[in-house]
């Protein structure tokens, strides 16, 4: 049966449980055990857990199939996107690395997924694209806890603020290219009151969400962002960020 150890997070004092199946760990397996249809929801569920406890010492903490941790005024977002395809739950996963503004309600209060958001694999160096979850889930919780300690968490301090994103985003963007970037890099600007970018993507924003759904709060939003910016208004900017940074505190309980 499972028996768990205990060991030390590199680089801190604090513990975390990690599982081992007679003292293997899951990258020396060489079967794996498949999973039936019925069983994977549970396992999935516990598979979550597993890691979520692991995490829980940096100051991770579930959300969904999400773990969030607040830096200064940026959420950093672990996402275990188990969703499957169309046809339903499968035993294929990704796991999936985001930076969001505190004050950017979208993934949070409106439940967008991630954005933008990067594999894992492009950070870490050996890991596949896509993982099996097997009847040995708990020595991959371990496998990719692991991994995270070690790749993951030392990106999250490399931006663990709206300023240091702004600082490195040519590092952050694929290829330099900003599809898919405009959320984070509008809010970064407006929580640093900057507007290099902000004017051009709410332009675009608005035109969008306009054809789309005229209705929207989220159009009204935008709209004052690009009144504020207009008027050189930062205080309406501000009180509108903070009342989104309260609610998104609130939603996640952090």
């Amino acid at each position: 049966m499972y028996s768990y150890g205990w060991k030390a997070p590199a680089g801190g004092d604090e513990v975390v449980k990690s599982p081992y199946f007679y003292g293997m760990r899951w990258e020396d397996l060489k079967v794996y055990k498949n999973l039936s249809k019925e069983e994977l929801k549970p396992a999935y569920k516990a598979f979550g857990r597993i890691i979520a406890d692991n995490m829980s010492p940096f100051g991770f903490q579930p959300f969904g199939r999400k773990l969030v941790r607040l830096s200064n005024d940026i959420v950093q977002v672990i996402h275990v996107d188990t969703r499957g395809s169309w046809t339903g739950i499968d035993e294929y996963f990704e796991t999936e690395i985001s930076l969001e503004p505190v004050s950017d309600k979208s993934s949070f209060i409106r439940k967008s997924e991630p954005r933008p958001a990067k594999k894992m694999e492009e950070i870490t160096k050996g890991i596949r694209n896509h993982y099996r979850i097997t009847r040995e889930y708990e020595l991959l919780a371990d496998y990719l806890t692991r991994h995270i300690r070690q790749s993951i968490l030392p990106y999250f301090e490399q931006y663990d603020s709206s300023a240091n994103v702004l600082r490195s985003l040519k590092d952050i963007k694929p290829n330099g290219q900003p599809f898919g970037y405009d959320g984070l890099i509008l809010f970064c600007e407006l929580q640093n009151k900057v507007n290099v970018h902000a004017a051009g993507i709410l332009d675009s924003s608005i035109s969008q969400i306009r054809n789309f759904n005229p209705q929207s709060e989220y159009l009204a939003e935008l709209h004052l962002y690009r009144e504020g910016l207009r008027a050189n208004d930062w205080t309406a900017i501000d009180e509108k960020l903070s009342a989104n940074r309260a609610e998104v505190l609130k939603k996640l309980k952090l």
